[in-house]
């Protein structure tokens, strides 16, 4: 996991056994699918614990539908992480999804970082588990959605912990997402990327709900579950509950009024 008060280089340690790994895979299929690319990394900095996560992808590739949406994929995995079946429990490292759904354009749409242009959502799998983080942020294209190559630059990306299985530790809490993409276009490759990020996502048991118009996780879970028709609200005990009195009628039902029977 990342080491507090400096950057790390990768969360796959690049210890020995790893190279032998990578040589490995490299004899498999998946070798041919996989290569390398032109973005030199990419920064999960945590806004609180002082944590940073570098990861410099081994593998990417971006797909585009047309000049206003793009997926990019960034990877430090192993190419046999990407093997249909894979147990990837036996990982380490980070998957980068990063969708861009608008094209800034100059006096049209707003072209500042401050703005939403982009998700991203980063899959880090650690000592047999794997945590979510997503958020959202500016992407400034370079070049257009369809060239051979295509990125940009994102910064202050917000991304928080959205998903995860029961052992994974939060080392980062709230954070920023930063990286200057510059990405080759490979509709087979990101396709098969972006497979594994579904397959990871699917595996965590555990979502986390971002906080909704003020209210706090527990608070938006009880909503939702309260719209399925489930009691949620905790019993407060008879020994709490204030009895009625005539100075303090509370809740009790007030008598129904006599009826009006007139003069006759």
């Amino acid at each position: 996991m990342p080491q507090r008060g400096s950057p790390i280089p990768s969360l796959i340690l690049r210890y020995v056994p790893f190279a032998a790994a990578a040589a490995a895979a490299c004899v498999s299929a998946s070798c041919g699918v996989f290569g390398g690319g032109l973005t030199r990394g990419t920064s999960l900095a945590s806004a609180e614990t002082g944590y940073v996560l570098n990861m410099t992808p081994r593998y990417q590739a971006y797909l585009s539908a047309d000049i206003n949406t793009a997926d990019f994929f960034l990877s430090d995995l192993p190419a046999d992480a990407f093997a249909d079946g894979a147990d990837l429990s036996q990982f380490s490292g980070s998957l980068v999804q990063i969708h861009m759904f608008l094209a800034p354009k100059a006096g049209s749409t707003p072209i500042e970082f401050s703005a939403t242009s982009a998700t991203v959502r980063q899959i880090v799998f650690a000592n047999g588990q794997m945590g979510m983080y997503s958020g959202g942020g500016f992407l400034l294209p370079s070049g257009t959605a369809g060239d051979s190559t295509f990125g940009g630059t994102i910064h202050s990306a917000s991304m928080r912990l959205t998903g995860r299985t029961p052992g994974f530790a939060d080392k980062l809490g709230p954070a920023e997402f930063a990286s200057g993409l510059s990405v080759p276009k490979d509709v087979s490759r990101a396709k098969r990327m972006s497979l594994l990020v579904e397959r990871a996502y699917a595996q965590m048991p555990i979502r986390i709900l971002p906080k909704i118009l003020g209210q706090d996780q527990q608070d938006a879970i009880n909503e939702i579950r309260g719209e399925l028709g489930e009691d949620t609200s905790e019993s407060t005990p008879d020994s709490m509950i204030e009895k009625p009195t005539q100075a303090n009628p509370g809740t009790a039902p007030a008598p129904s009024p006599k009826p009006n029977t007139g003069p006759y």
